[in-house]
């Protein structure tokens, strides 16, 4: 790689680490970056997914006890979110169900692909219907499902928004 050209990553890299990234629109996410007035600004394009509850949102499998609000839908907005049951410094999307583990699965969110790793969860991830093995990121396709240890409450469509 030349001097230059390494220069430039250095310089891209940078700023990038220093960018606010706006929040999710309707159709994408837009942030763009500029490097000084000769350069050319760079613009980056990121499509927004959600994971839409699309689950029945029945309540009649829980204890009479909990007081479950349903979950809404999930907006992914970053590169790397944590599903778990409570919002905290580790999970940045909560469903506040009980049958969803603290830190129940890890999304890693890119612009044309989503994939999905469970935590090692005590009800298990399941995507279309096939419950995936802990530690191993799976593809979750547009259109595809994916359920949070309860199909009735945290059954979630990944769409893009």
């Amino acid at each position: 790689m030349s001097a230059a050209m390494t220069t430039r990553v250095a310089s891209a890299r940078a700023l990038s680490s220093r960018a606010k990234i706006a929040p999710p629109r309707a159709t994408r996410v837009r942030t763009v970056l500029s490097r000084s007035s000769r350069d050319r600004s760079a613009v980056v394009v990121r499509a927004a997914w959600v994971l839409k509850n699309v689950g029945p949102k029945t309540k009649d499998h829980l204890d009479e006890d909990d007081e479950v609000v349903t979950p809404g839908d999930l907006p992914l907005t970053s590169p790397r979110m944590v599903v778990g049951r409570a919002a905290s410094e580790s999970v940045s999307l909560e469903i506040a169900v009980p049958t969803v583990s603290g830190a129940h699965a890890m999304l890693e969110v890119s612009e044309d692909a989503v994939r999905v790793v469970d935590l090692s969860s005590t009800n298990g991830t399941f995507i279309d219907g096939e419950e995936l093995q802990a530690g191993v990121a799976y593809a979750l396709d547009e259109n595809g499902e994916v359920v949070f240890g309860d199909e009735f409450l945290a059954c979630y469509q990944l769409v893009k928004a």
